[in-house]
């Protein structure tokens, strides 16, 4: 019996490890964690709410993030949204979305490769400071403001397709 009951127990327990978790992030966003893959998927119409380190809604997981989904309709990444997600890899900003947040990718110092949408006007404060691992980065001509030290950090950083307004195609870090 106890042979069954460990075999049994030794079946589950890799399931239970492998749950998904859900909720919401905003008035008329949700978020959704498969575990098994890493993948954060952010989805609805709306903005983003703003969060300090310890309420963000997967704060459990930012270290098993490794890929987040922003889907078409999601209008805004909000403030610390995904600070310290340190295995997150690639992120991809849908058209829809038009302002990141402060400090919204802070110390994702696994994060390679980012794509910005067209809509995106505004970069925030220290979005994307410490992003160590940061080397490819599109930055559309819709982009208009680049906060304070949005890039800090970012040593390998390449910048790709961003004109700022006036100014040659140059961003200085």
């Amino acid at each position: 019996m106890k042979k069954l009951l460990l075999s049994l127990m030794m079946i589950l327990l890799p399931m239970m490890a492998m749950a998904d978790d859900s909720g919401s992030c905003g008035e008329n966003l949700t978020w959704t964690f498969v575990e098994s893959t890493g993948t954060l998927t952010i989805s609805g119409t709306g903005l983003m709410g703003d969060y300090i380190f310890d309420n963000i809604p997967w704060y459990n997981y930012r270290t098993d993030i490794v890929k987040v989904i922003i889907e078409e309709g999601v209008t805004s990444i909000g403030y610390r949204a995904f600070s310290w997600c340190s295995g997150l890899t690639s992120v991809t900003i849908p058209n829809s979305v038009t302002s990141i947040g402060i400090e919204a990718f802070c110390g994702c110092s696994g994060l390679t490769s980012i794509t910005i949408g067209n809509s995106v006007t505004s970069i925030g404060d220290q979005s994307f400071w410490g992003c160590s691992g940061l080397i490819s980065i599109t930055i559309p001509n819709s982009v208009t403001s680049i906060g304070n030290s949005a890039f800090y950090g970012c040593y390998r950083l390449y910048l790709k397709g961003y004109k700022q307004p006036g100014i040659s195609n140059t961003i200085h870090l």
